[in-house]
């Protein structure tokens, strides 16, 4: 349940732990702060969402998100703050497999979490075009034209318009 009264559909290209970042984000705008464990546990469970979806995640911090979305279900005042812990406690019940790979693997399954991506370009789909060249606005893709192009990390913001782009599927995500 990340909500009330709504569905919503995800496949295998959302990232759960991503998912529950983007909920405690909004949550954390929406709480008014009048209650100590709402506002300050929406707060505290976003800095270790964040941790984990940067690479800086460590495992006993999934035991302490779980305790802490326990005591912001339990003392918080309304409903926002009884609720805010549910985005976190149902990725937690159903993907914590993800959870794991961000802490453990510094990965996302997902290819969603920036800091655990790395974006190539295969040289053997590569053909050179140039068309990822040509759409990199951070001038991070180098390559003559007909051979393979490489993308320098360094430069790369990971802001997939390349691979958008590329109509031989040769950028890839690790």
């Amino acid at each position: 349940m990340v909500g009330s009264g709504g569905m919503v559909v995800m496949d295998e290209s959302s990232c759960m732990v991503d998912v529950a970042k983007y909920f405690l984000t909004f949550l954390q705008d929406e709480s008014c702060g009048m209650c100590v464990p709402c506002r300050l546990g929406i707060d505290r469970m976003l800095e270790i969402i964040t941790d984990i979806t940067e690479g800086r995640g460590t495992l006993e911090q999934i035991d302490l998100l779980e305790e802490l979305a326990d005591t912001v279900t339990q003392t918080s005042l309304c409903g926002l703050g009884k609720t805010a812990a549910n985005p976190v406690l149902s990725t937690l019940r159903y993907f914590r497999n993800e959870y794991e790979a961000h802490i453990i693997n510094k990965e996302c399954p997902a290819g969603v979490c920036k800091a655990l991506i790395e974006y190539s370009i295969d040289p053997e789909k590569c053909t050179g075009c140039g068309r990822c060249k040509r759409a990199c606005i951070h001038d991070a893709i180098s390559g003559e034209k007909k051979e393979p192009h490489v993308i320098n990390p360094e430069l790369c913001q990971k802001c997939g318009i390349c691979r958008s782009e590329c109509r031989h599927e040769a950028i890839q995500v690790k």
